[in-house]
């Protein structure tokens, strides 16, 4: 393999671990649904969830449901690998990131099936469609038959075989860096759950007589990371298939393509905010809401030195962006390689303009916040990035909504918010209504119609 295909992949399952590393956090835990649990029992006094109740309930699954997909597409962005020649240790590092998310998604889905089980009224609330999430008729009792699914069990004792095998070698990788030493106490903190599904695994064995090829011939790298992708290839298509191709663009293309984004680029000025939509992203799955992403346009290398700012080493990168991936700066392919984008100009002197660059790139490097709590800084989501990097200046201000108990701003609180406070303009849309990049007053009335719009 050469030098240059090694280190794409050490870079990709570098980002795969930092996606796994940060939904960690906000997998559900018992001490956290305990408001959940009690609403439980009141509805099953009374035989039915009030409003308040409900709302509660449907946030926390789909809350759930948001970080379960993040870590399947974790698990299938490593089998990649499977096709490359790779070295013992890349080859160890791969597994444990998908054998550490496949241990987390199964362990989290089996505690929120065990929750739903206690109260039938529980799993049929959870059962119902609800629209504004995107989850389907139908998604618990698909949850729970895949997780009782014996094929899928046969393959996650496989996967575990091979950890056993690896265990003392995985674990030493440990030294490697801090990424790897996170995710392996990650894998530690999750041995009691892999013990408990082996005791499942022999409990049921009589089932599995039909698999015997597969546990005989199960101890190998490839077959465990196949088998993994086994796992949960198919699990989202179960619930809801946000990669489905549509007629109208066949070849999964974004809609932005290379010519809008070259009419476009030149006309971005620091410190205009950019709102994007991906159609298929699962980013988007059990969010409520048209536009659910954010980022900043930081400028390019003549505009900051125009402001006497901060220069990003790499004079590519033009914009900062909270991803699953972390905070980084990032260039503008790679922020609007999206299918639809807003971009919102700030009403700000040169000064201010440089502070907010320069706050913004100062939460380079921080972690993804999938659990949207803005009061806390150590990790971020996209839409806190630009709160905290405009909040206070030249009096502007942001009000949190809470949702599920944290305090937050949506993407499209931040359009309401900033379009409100009279400090900002829509300066140009871009969407599938419009076909074009249309500018100004024209943009900001097909802005206001694109969603629920409180301005």
């Amino acid at each position: 393999m050469s030098n240059r295909k090694r280190e794409i992949d050490e870079n990709n399952i570098e980002t795969i671990m930092e996606q796994i590393v940060s939904a960690a956090q906000a997998i559900p835990l018992e001490k956290n649904l305990t408001e959940i649990i009690n609403d439980s029992k009141k509805a099953a006094q009374r035989s039915y969830y009030l409003p308040d109740e409900d709302e509660r309930l449907r946030e926390i699954f789909a809350s759930y449901l948001r970080v379960r997909s993040l870590l399947i597409e974790a698990i299938n962005n490593v089998t990649p690998t499977l096709k490359n020649k790779l070295n013992r240790n890349t080859e160890l590092r791969t597994f444990t990131a998908g054998f550490t998310a496949a241990c987390m998604l199964i362990r989290a889905t089996k505690y929120i099936i065990h929750i739903a089980r206690k109260n039938p009224l529980t799993w049929k609330k959870l059962d119902e469609a609800e629209v504004r999430y995107g989850i389907e008729r139908k998604t618990i009792s698909l949850l729970y038959e895949s997780l009782s699914s014996p094929k899928k069990m046969i393959f996650f004792h496989q996967a575990t075989r091979f950890f056993e095998k690896s265990k003392k070698e995985i674990m030493a990788s440990a030294k490697n860096s801090k990424i790897d030493y996170e995710i392996i106490q990650l894998l530690i903190a999750e041995e009691p759950f892999i013990e408990s599904r082996k005791r499942d695994f022999i409990k049921l064995r009589l089932k599995y007589r039909a698999y015997d090829i597969i546990r005989r011939n199960s101890s190998g790298y490839k077959k465990a990371m196949f088998h993994l992708f086994r796992l949960t290839g198919s699990t989202i298509a179960e619930l809801k298939q946000p990669l489905k191709q549509s007629n109208k663009n066949p070849f999964n293309e974004k809609r932005v393509t290379q010519h809008t984004l070259n009419e476009i680029s030149p006309k971005l000025m620091p410190g205009d905010i950019i709102i994007t939509r991906h159609n298929d992203a699962l980013s988007n799955l059990f969010l409520p809401g048209y536009w659910p992403h954010a980022a900043l346009y930081i400028g390019n290398t003549n505009q900051l030195q125009n402001l006497k700012a901060n220069r990003p080493i790499n004079p590519k990168h033009t914009t900062i962006e909270a991803k699953k991936d972390g905070v980084k700066l990032r260039t503008i392919e790679e922020t609007l390689n999206v299918d639809n984008f807003v971009i919102i100009r700030p009403k700000l002197n040169n000064n201010l303009i440089k502070k907010i660059v320069e706050s913004a790139q100062s939460h380079a490097g921080k972690r993804y916040d999938f659990l949207f709590d803005f009061t806390k800084a150590d990790r971020l989501a996209c839409t806190e990035l630009i709160y905290r990097t405009y909040h206070g200046v030249n009096n502007i201000t942001f009000t949190l909504n809470e949702r599920s108990g944290r305090k937050c701003i949506s993407a499209e609180d931040l359009i309401d918010q900033t379009i409100s406070s009279g400090q900002f303009s829509v300066f140009a849309i871009y969407t599938e209504k419009t076909q074009k990049i249309i500018y100004l007053n024209e943009a900001t009335s097909a802005l206001k119609d694109s969603y629920a719009s409180n301005w």
